[in-house]
């Protein structure tokens, strides 16, 4: 089964997730699939990691295996399907990156699946409880707005349904009419809430 939820989250609306997520005190979180030793480096303190994380129980599988690979002189972790995996967002400036919550669960491990999955989805509800969809929409600046026939081809794009965006998030985009959303740092193509889309497309009085 694979399954992912898509959100913005500001580092406080982070902090607060992952709080609730460590209230299971044999919760840990790996620094990226990609090791220096064979054993993960782990943490509980979320300040101390990259941007990729897994979340990971030794109650769901007690070891990470992992692969040696001679052309990086590092371990791989191949046992993702234990894990949630995390893409944080990142605070650039005036961008906030989309992150994303995921699993890949391996059927063939079902004690394990059933647990992972259980974690997920009290992850998901934490943030689809809180959060607010349907807020942003997409716009690429470089183009002219087209108001499309087709849902797919409008710019901007009709509001986002499956992102989900925190409240400290949605109260720092809000704080600033140049302050905007992207999938990553380096793409024309840019999220703004509808507030800021609006005043944005607001004619010039002058």
């Amino acid at each position: 089964m694979r399954s992912q939820v898509r959100f913005v989250m500001h580092p406080d609306d982070e902090a607060a997730f992952v709080e609730v997520l460590l209230r299971d005190p044999k919760v840990v979180l790996v620094d990226n699939t990609i090791w220096q030793t064979r054993q993960p480096p782990v943490s509980r303190d979320l300040s101390h990691l990259g941007r990729h994380c897994l979340i990971w129980s030794p109650d769901d599988l007690a070891e990470l295996p992992a692969d040696f690979n001679p052309a990086i002189n590092a371990w791989t972790c191949r046992a993702e399907f234990a894990t949630i995996q995390l893409l944080r967002s990142q605070a650039v400036g005036n961008v906030i990156t989309e992150g994303r919550l995921a699993i890949s669960l391996d059927e063939a491990q079902l004690s394990t699946a059933a647990a992972v999955e259980q974690r997920y989805k009290l992850a998901r509800r934490i943030i689809q409880k809180a959060y607010k969809n349907s807020v942003v929409r997409w716009r690429n600046p470089t183009l002219p707005v087209t108001p499309a026939r087709a849902a797919s081809a409008a710019n901007p794009s009709p509001p986002d349904p499956s992102l989900w965006v925190g409240p400290a998030a949605m109260a720092w985009l809000a704080d600033g009419a140049d302050r905007r959303v992207k999938q990553d740092l380096t793409l024309h193509v840019e999220g703004m809430i509808l507030p800021q889309l609006t005043s944005a497309h607001q004619p010039d009085q002058g």
